[in-house]
């Protein structure tokens, strides 16, 4: 982490109070920042200037994120349970165990709109969603209460791709309540459509796994080109459906959506994880 590539003592310990008070309190003049650090203005303006010079903060006392992560040494060890400032083992065991469940509810809204049976639908795997869930966050408050800053922003980051995972089993339990309430076949070129983009989720998020898990930065220039389909299946759909009765077209663009938005979350805690591992957050190609 930050703090630990400038030192733990004296001068350097002092500049990573500055970085920390800055990221915490965003405070608007120096003097604010001073008193804030317990240091004196002059002694402060000394110690700006050689963070200003090396990026890791810029005018008007702003922290620069990409500086910030760039310099953190330990990010890139997630794994690494007796690394310092490291979430360690457990953390990404949690995440791997809730992205298993949330995996089961999208692959089980599939096959409800595809009229397949499955051993447990998504709306019975919630409740499993829900507790894998609350056992990563737990563990990330733990986490946050031991280390020193700035390990609340890689924790803070990681109940993020928590929250996006949840939010996805969220989503599949949506589609599936939608095509159990209308009840409605949906075949012919639409329905291979519909079955293209739920392919697309699923590898979308096989890549965002072998990201976050595996530490494989590569495949995220396949998982944006994944997306770029989307994309074009997405809008070519919309095209499509607009020949249906308001009904049927209200059907689609319910499902359809919902979709999309569970595909972007995984998008999301993809670029997410590139950060973590990489200290660069990729741009966003939006969904």
């Amino acid at each position: 982490m930050y703090g630990r590539s400038l030192g733990v003592g004296g001068r350097e310990a002092t500049r990573v109070q500055i970085v920390e008070a800055i990221d915490r309190t965003a405070p608007q003049t120096k003097s604010e920042l001073a008193q804030a650090v317990g240091i004196s203005e002059q002694y402060l303006s000394e110690l700006l200037q050689e963070l200003k010079a090396e990026g890791a903060v810029r005018k008007g006392y702003v922290v620069d994120d990409d500086a910030l992560y760039a310099s953190a040494d330990h990010i890139t060890k997630l794994s690494g349970g007796d690394e310092d400032n490291s979430p360690g083992a457990d953390v990404l065991e949690l995440l791997n165990r809730l992205e298993s469940v949330t995996a089961r509810q999208y692959d089980a809204a599939r096959a409800a709109f595809a009229g397949e049976s499955v051993d447990r639908s998504a709306e019975t795997l919630e409740s499993l969603t829900n507790e894998r869930y609350s056992a990563v966050l737990s563990e990330l408050k733990s986490y946050t209460l031991t280390t020193d800053w700035p390990g609340n922003r890689v924790a803070s980051d990681l109940a993020t791709i928590a929250t996006n995972l949840e939010i996805i089993g969220d989503r599949a339990c949506f589609i599936a309540d939608v095509v159990d309430r209308e009840d409605t076949d949906t075949t012919g070129i639409v329905g291979e459509r519909m079955a293209d983009i739920f392919e697309s989720g699923a590898r979308i998020n096989d890549y965002f796994s072998a990201i976050l898990f595996d530490c494989e930065l590569t495949v995220h220039e396949t998982l944006r080109d994944e997306e770029e389909t989307v994309h074009r299946d997405l809008d070519e759909l919309f095209e499509l459906v607009t020949a249906y009765d308001p009904e049927m077209y209200g059907y689609l663009v319910t499902v359809t959506r919902a979709l999309e938005r569970a595909i972007y979350y995984w998008v999301d805690a993809a670029e997410l994880a590139v950060q973590l591992h990489s200290g660069v957050r990729p741009e966003h190609t939006s969904i």
